[in-house]
């Protein structure tokens, strides 16, 4: 068995109550960020005076609205993820969120690090502290929690950073090209005061691709140690059929739990078992019906589910 000697209570224990974790911190974290981030971007927007300037011109309101929406589309697949005992996120929401947290990430660091030093507490006090420095960091939170087995690729990673490009573009046109004296933005993150406004470019492209890597690292990081925890106990003699009884007694963990209506089957689980074990993947996902099928219809539920089958009619705890 997957779990020597702790018995088969752990085991079921372990497989499943890590996405029920996950999806509650999805669910807590996603709600905090979508309504801290909305409340305190309108209080923001409505007592903000400095410069005169248009609260969506600054990047802080930009980056924390990407984040929330990010976080608004996470919510339902939380919900989900609680109710089948199995967190799954599209990955392109994912993407949509590693977008917004980059975003964010590189508002908190440059208030932190430049805002900060130069104009004094203003930049974490208010709806700033909000703006700057809750909302970013529990969309990091969030962003590492709700979904650890998607690697994002360095592409992926660039391709996010589309809406950072997009804002450095605007503001330069808007800024240095058309200039506030013809109807363009003030200068309000002061990009041409100090130096030449192309070095300012240069300096948000760099911490744009670091803060972007930094992100990427440590989902990286979580990816591996997720894995890592699923399969520490897995032995490496294990035959064919030990592996199906795992499978089906999942299926009849999950049986037992389910509505009825839907069954959720933990394809990614079962890819790792087939490439480790080299165990045909219709077999363990017939293995898993069937046990989720006895023990639905043990609850008197389900008397006639589907059977998900990738080619083969049988079950394979039935061989």
């Amino acid at each position: 068995m997957f779990y020597k000697e702790k018995g088969e209570k752990q085991k079921k224990k372990y497989l499943i109550a890590v996405e029920e974790k996950h999806s509650h911190v999805a669910l807590f974290a996603g709600i905090l960020v979508f309504f801290c981030t909305m409340v305190a971007v309108i209080i923001w927007a409505q007592n903000y005076h400095q410069n005169g300037e248009p609260p969506l011109h600054y990047f802080t309101a930009l980056s924390n609205i990407l984040s929330s929406i990010g976080a608004a589309f996470m919510i339902p697949y939380a919900i989900e993820g609680i109710r089948k005992k199995h967190l799954y996120i599209p990955k392109y929401i994912i993407l949509f969120q590693f977008s917004g947290a980059t975003c964010v990430s590189i508002t908190m660091v440059t208030a932190l690090a430049i805002i900060l030093p130069t104009q004094g507490s203003s930049a974490v006090t208010g709806t700033n502290f909000w703006l700057h420095v809750v909302t970013p960091a529990a969309t990091i939170v969030l962003l590492q929690c709700v979904e650890t087995r998607f690697t994002i690729t360095k592409r992926e990673a660039l391709l996010t950073l589309i809406p950072f490009w997009i804002y450095i573009t605007v503001y330069f046109v808007m800024v240095v090209v058309i200039g506030e004296e013809h109807g363009g933005w003030a200068d309000i993150y002061m990009a041409n005061a100090v130096w030449p406004a192309w070095v300012s470019v240069i300096l948000f492209l760099i911490l744009g691709f670091a803060v972007s890597a930094g992100l990427r690292a440590l989902q990286r990081y979580r990816v591996s140690q997720t894995w890592k925890k699923i399969t520490r106990y897995w032995a490496d003699d294990l035959e064919e059929p030990e592996i199906l009884i795992e499978a089906f007694g999942l299926g009849r963990y999950i049986g037992a739990k389910c509505d009825g209506i839907e069954l959720t089957i933990p394809l990614d689980i079962f890819t790792l078992m087939n490439d480790r074990y080299d165990v045909p993947l219709n077999k363990l996902v017939n293995a898993y019906v069937t046990g989720a099928e006895h023990a639905m219809s043990e609850r008197g539920i389900g008397r006639t589910i589907c059977r998900a089958t990738t080619g083969e009619e049988k079950s394979a705890t039935e061989k």
